[in-house]
Protein backbone atom coordinates (compact mmCIF):
# COMPACT_ATOMS: atom_id res chain seq x y z
CA UNK A 1 0.00 0.00 0.00
CA UNK A 2 1.75 3.48 -0.94
CA UNK A 3 1.81 5.53 1.68
CA UNK A 4 0.53 8.90 0.53
CA UNK A 5 -2.46 6.94 -0.32
CA UNK A 6 -5.00 8.99 1.77
CA UNK A 7 -3.34 12.17 0.71
CA UNK A 8 -6.41 14.60 0.73
CA UNK A 9 -8.36 12.69 2.31
CA UNK A 10 -9.51 13.54 6.03
CA UNK A 11 -11.31 10.21 8.22
CA UNK A 12 -13.94 10.69 10.94
CA UNK A 13 -13.09 8.30 13.49
CA UNK A 14 -16.33 8.27 15.72
CA UNK A 15 -14.52 5.54 18.67
CA UNK A 16 -13.17 7.16 21.88
CA UNK A 17 -9.75 8.67 21.20
CA UNK A 18 -7.98 5.66 23.09
CA UNK A 19 -9.91 2.89 21.03
CA UNK A 20 -8.53 4.78 17.75
CA UNK A 21 -5.10 5.58 18.67
CA UNK A 22 -3.46 2.79 16.29
CA UNK A 23 -5.77 3.37 13.67
CA UNK A 24 -5.16 6.90 13.62
CA UNK A 25 -1.32 7.05 13.53
CA UNK A 26 -1.92 4.48 10.47
CA UNK A 27 -3.82 6.72 8.52
CA UNK A 28 -2.06 9.76 9.70
CA UNK A 29 1.28 8.06 8.23
CA UNK A 30 -0.64 7.64 4.71
CA UNK A 31 -1.00 11.60 4.68
CA UNK A 32 -4.73 11.34 5.83
CA UNK A 33 -6.32 14.03 8.26
CA UNK A 34 -7.59 13.09 11.02
CA UNK A 35 -10.92 13.97 13.27
CA UNK A 36 -12.12 12.48 16.32
CA UNK A 37 -15.79 12.63 17.20
CA UNK A 38 -16.72 10.24 19.65
CA UNK A 39 -20.15 9.39 18.92
CA UNK A 40 -21.27 6.82 21.51
CA UNK A 41 -21.15 8.15 25.96
CA UNK A 42 -20.76 5.19 28.26
CA UNK A 43 -21.96 6.14 31.82
CA UNK A 44 -22.42 4.33 35.13
CA UNK A 45 -25.39 2.50 36.47
CA UNK A 46 -26.99 4.73 38.90
CA UNK A 47 -27.68 1.93 40.78
CA UNK A 48 -25.05 -1.34 40.47
CA UNK A 49 -25.96 -3.43 43.19
CA UNK A 50 -27.30 -6.10 40.90
CA UNK A 51 -24.02 -6.41 39.07
CA UNK A 52 -21.85 -6.43 42.54
CA UNK A 53 -24.74 -9.50 43.50
CA UNK A 54 -23.89 -11.16 40.43
CA UNK A 55 -19.99 -10.81 40.88
CA UNK A 56 -20.36 -11.68 44.43
CA UNK A 57 -21.97 -14.72 43.66
CA UNK A 58 -19.06 -16.20 40.96
CA UNK A 59 -17.13 -19.24 42.01
CA UNK A 60 -13.91 -21.02 40.61
CA UNK A 61 -15.94 -22.74 38.01
CA UNK A 62 -17.77 -19.62 36.37
CA UNK A 63 -16.14 -17.36 33.49
CA UNK A 64 -16.44 -14.21 33.69
CA UNK A 65 -16.17 -12.06 30.32
CA UNK A 66 -15.25 -8.72 30.08
CA UNK A 67 -15.74 -7.21 26.38
CA UNK A 68 -14.32 -3.20 26.74
CA UNK A 69 -12.10 -1.09 28.81
CA UNK A 70 -15.92 0.31 30.36
CA UNK A 71 -16.58 -3.02 31.32
CA UNK A 72 -13.63 -3.49 33.52
CA UNK A 73 -13.75 -0.39 34.81
CA UNK A 74 -17.67 -1.33 36.17
CA UNK A 75 -16.49 -4.63 37.10
CA UNK A 76 -13.52 -3.09 39.00
CA UNK A 77 -15.98 -0.80 40.58
CA UNK A 78 -18.51 -3.05 41.94
CA UNK A 79 -16.60 -6.46 42.78
CA UNK A 80 -15.71 -8.10 46.03
CA UNK A 81 -12.97 -6.79 48.62
CA UNK A 82 -11.43 -10.14 47.82
CA UNK A 83 -11.48 -9.51 44.20
CA UNK A 84 -13.17 -11.66 41.09
CA UNK A 85 -13.15 -15.66 41.79
CA UNK A 86 -13.96 -16.70 38.63
CA UNK A 87 -11.56 -17.01 35.51
CA UNK A 88 -11.84 -14.27 33.48
CA UNK A 89 -11.76 -13.65 29.68
CA UNK A 90 -10.81 -10.37 27.67
CA UNK A 91 -12.05 -9.81 24.15
CA UNK A 92 -8.51 -7.75 23.21
CA UNK A 93 -5.47 -7.21 24.61
CA UNK A 94 -6.21 -3.45 25.95
CA UNK A 95 -8.90 -4.86 27.65
CA UNK A 96 -6.70 -7.54 29.67
CA UNK A 97 -4.13 -4.91 30.24
CA UNK A 98 -7.20 -2.34 31.75
CA UNK A 99 -8.53 -5.75 34.03
CA UNK A 100 -4.71 -6.56 35.06
CA UNK A 101 -4.09 -2.65 36.43
CA UNK A 102 -7.77 -2.75 38.33
CA UNK A 103 -6.19 -6.41 39.58
CA UNK A 104 -8.11 -8.46 38.17
CA UNK A 105 -6.61 -11.73 36.91
CA UNK A 106 -7.09 -12.18 32.84
CA UNK A 107 -6.89 -15.91 31.91
CA UNK A 108 -7.86 -15.92 28.20
CA UNK A 109 -7.44 -13.24 25.60
CA UNK A 110 -9.10 -13.78 22.37
CA UNK A 111 -6.79 -13.53 19.00
CA UNK A 112 -8.98 -11.36 17.38
CA UNK A 113 -10.76 -7.97 19.52
CA UNK A 114 -14.11 -8.98 18.35
CA UNK A 115 -17.09 -10.86 19.84
CA UNK A 116 -17.60 -13.66 17.21
CA UNK A 117 -13.98 -14.55 18.23
CA UNK A 118 -14.31 -14.12 21.67
CA UNK A 119 -17.13 -16.51 21.42
CA UNK A 120 -15.96 -18.83 19.19
CA UNK A 121 -12.41 -19.33 21.30
CA UNK A 122 -13.58 -19.12 24.47
CA UNK A 123 -12.77 -22.39 26.68
CA UNK A 124 -16.33 -23.23 28.18
CA UNK A 125 -15.80 -23.76 32.25
CA UNK A 126 -17.99 -25.96 34.34
CA UNK A 127 -20.12 -23.23 35.39
CA UNK A 128 -22.10 -20.23 33.92
CA UNK A 129 -20.01 -17.68 31.28
CA UNK A 130 -21.11 -14.26 32.79
CA UNK A 131 -21.19 -11.56 30.42
CA UNK A 132 -20.97 -7.86 31.85
CA UNK A 133 -21.35 -5.72 29.10
CA UNK A 134 -23.03 -3.02 27.96
CA UNK A 135 -26.98 -2.38 28.16
CA UNK A 136 -26.78 -2.04 24.42
CA UNK A 137 -24.43 -4.62 23.75
CA UNK A 138 -24.81 -6.33 20.82
CA UNK A 139 -26.89 -10.38 20.73
CA UNK A 140 -23.87 -11.93 18.57
CA UNK A 141 -21.62 -13.32 21.75
CA UNK A 142 -24.47 -14.82 23.87
CA UNK A 143 -25.81 -16.48 20.44
CA UNK A 144 -22.55 -18.06 19.70
CA UNK A 145 -21.64 -19.21 23.57
CA UNK A 146 -25.23 -20.32 23.72
CA UNK A 147 -25.12 -22.45 20.37
CA UNK A 148 -21.48 -24.29 21.81
CA UNK A 149 -23.39 -25.44 25.09
CA UNK A 150 -22.47 -22.54 27.10
CA UNK A 151 -24.42 -21.58 29.98
CA UNK A 152 -24.70 -17.72 29.67
CA UNK A 153 -25.71 -15.13 31.91
CA UNK A 154 -25.67 -11.64 30.97
CA UNK A 155 -25.65 -8.63 33.77
CA UNK A 156 -25.46 -4.98 32.31
CA UNK A 157 -22.26 -3.17 33.78
CA UNK A 158 -22.99 -0.05 32.43
CA UNK A 159 -24.96 1.90 29.80
CA UNK A 160 -23.99 3.15 26.23
CA UNK A 161 -25.66 6.39 25.38
CA UNK A 162 -25.89 7.37 21.53
CA UNK A 163 -24.75 11.21 20.82
CA UNK A 164 -21.52 13.11 20.14
CA UNK A 165 -19.12 13.55 22.89
CA UNK A 166 -17.69 16.72 21.48
CA UNK A 167 -18.38 19.75 19.33
CA UNK A 168 -18.77 18.44 15.73
CA UNK A 169 -17.93 21.73 13.65
CA UNK A 170 -14.34 20.35 12.43
CA UNK A 171 -16.76 17.53 10.95
CA UNK A 172 -19.36 19.74 9.64
CA UNK A 173 -16.43 22.08 8.06
CA UNK A 174 -14.47 19.03 6.35
CA UNK A 175 -17.83 17.74 4.85
CA UNK A 176 -18.46 20.75 3.28
CA UNK A 177 -14.97 21.11 1.95
CA UNK A 178 -14.53 17.30 0.97
CA UNK A 179 -13.31 14.32 0.61
CA UNK A 180 -14.36 12.72 3.85
CA UNK A 181 -14.75 9.11 5.04
CA UNK A 182 -16.58 8.51 8.51
CA UNK A 183 -15.76 5.11 10.04
CA UNK A 184 -18.40 3.40 11.92
CA UNK A 185 -17.67 1.26 14.55
CA UNK A 186 -21.63 0.39 16.01
CA UNK A 187 -25.05 1.05 15.91
CA UNK A 188 -25.32 3.26 18.62
CA UNK A 189 -22.27 5.31 16.91
CA UNK A 190 -24.73 5.58 13.36
CA UNK A 191 -27.57 7.04 16.18
CA UNK A 192 -24.63 9.64 18.02
CA UNK A 193 -23.74 10.88 14.15
CA UNK A 194 -27.05 11.22 12.96
CA UNK A 195 -27.27 13.52 16.19
CA UNK A 196 -24.75 15.48 15.23
CA UNK A 197 -24.55 15.91 11.41
CA UNK A 198 -26.92 16.71 9.00
CA UNK A 199 -28.07 13.55 6.76
CA UNK A 200 -27.77 16.15 3.64
CA UNK A 201 -23.92 16.49 4.93
CA UNK A 202 -23.17 12.63 5.42
CA UNK A 203 -24.62 11.99 2.05
CA UNK A 204 -21.55 14.23 0.86
CA UNK A 205 -19.32 11.39 2.97
CA UNK A 206 -18.01 7.72 1.96
CA UNK A 207 -18.86 5.52 5.16
CA UNK A 208 -16.69 2.20 6.75
CA UNK A 209 -18.91 0.02 8.90
CA UNK A 210 -17.10 -2.25 11.12
CA UNK A 211 -19.73 -5.24 11.45
CA UNK A 212 -23.57 -6.01 9.35
CA UNK A 213 -25.05 -5.11 12.48
CA UNK A 214 -23.60 -1.19 11.89
CA UNK A 215 -24.08 -1.30 8.02
CA UNK A 216 -27.26 -2.24 8.99
CA UNK A 217 -28.05 0.51 11.11
CA UNK A 218 -26.78 2.83 8.20
CA UNK A 219 -28.95 1.81 5.49
CA UNK A 220 -32.06 2.51 7.61
CA UNK A 221 -30.97 5.97 9.38
CA UNK A 222 -28.42 7.03 6.28
CA UNK A 223 -30.19 5.72 3.50
CA UNK A 224 -26.53 5.02 2.41
CA UNK A 225 -24.21 1.60 1.38
CA UNK A 226 -21.25 1.32 3.54
CA UNK A 227 -17.98 -0.27 2.47
CA UNK A 228 -17.89 -3.20 5.36
CA UNK A 229 -14.20 -3.96 7.16
CA UNK A 230 -13.46 -7.69 6.55
CA UNK A 231 -12.17 -7.17 10.25
CA UNK A 232 -11.73 -4.73 13.02
CA UNK A 233 -8.41 -4.41 12.51
CA UNK A 234 -6.38 -1.35 11.45
CA UNK A 235 -4.99 -2.99 7.85
CA UNK A 236 -8.75 -3.95 7.35
CA UNK A 237 -9.86 -0.89 8.28
CA UNK A 238 -7.33 1.29 6.23
CA UNK A 239 -8.37 -0.89 2.98
CA UNK A 240 -12.21 -0.25 3.57
CA UNK A 241 -11.36 3.57 3.78
CA UNK A 242 -9.12 3.57 1.34
CA UNK A 243 -12.21 1.45 -1.29
CA UNK A 244 -15.21 3.70 0.53
CA UNK A 245 -12.39 6.97 -0.78
CA UNK A 246 -12.42 5.84 -4.12
CA UNK A 247 -15.92 5.18 -4.65
CA UNK A 248 -16.94 8.28 -3.07
CA UNK A 249 -14.67 10.41 -5.84
CA UNK A 250 -16.29 8.29 -8.30
CA UNK A 251 -19.48 9.66 -7.68
CA UNK A 252 -20.69 5.98 -6.42
CA UNK A 253 -24.31 6.99 -5.45
CA UNK A 254 -25.84 7.09 -2.11
CA UNK A 255 -23.24 8.01 1.07
CA UNK A 256 -20.65 5.20 0.23
CA UNK A 257 -22.29 3.30 -2.50
CA UNK A 258 -20.46 0.67 -2.54
CA UNK A 259 -21.47 -3.27 -2.28
CA UNK A 260 -20.82 -4.75 0.80
CA UNK A 261 -17.91 -6.72 1.75
CA UNK A 262 -17.92 -9.81 4.14
CA UNK A 263 -18.69 -8.00 7.29
CA UNK A 264 -16.56 -8.41 10.54
CA UNK A 265 -18.84 -8.58 13.88
CA UNK A 266 -19.02 -5.66 15.81
CA UNK A 267 -16.64 -4.07 18.38
CA UNK A 268 -18.46 -4.87 21.83
CA UNK A 269 -19.50 -1.49 23.10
Amino acid sequence: MRRAALDGLTVVLTRAPEDNAPLAAALRGRMASVIELPCVRTEPLADASDLAAVLAGLTSRDLLVLTSRAGVDAVAGAMPADGVRAQVAAVGESTARRAQSAGIRVTFVATRADGRTLGQEIPLPEGSVVLARSDAALPDLPAILRERGARVAEVVAYRTAAGPVDDPAAVLGSLAAGPVVVVLASPSAVDGLRMAVPHSALRRAGLVAIGPATADRIRSRLGATAVVAERPDVTALVRAIEAAARLNAAGAPEAAGAPEAAGAPEVQP
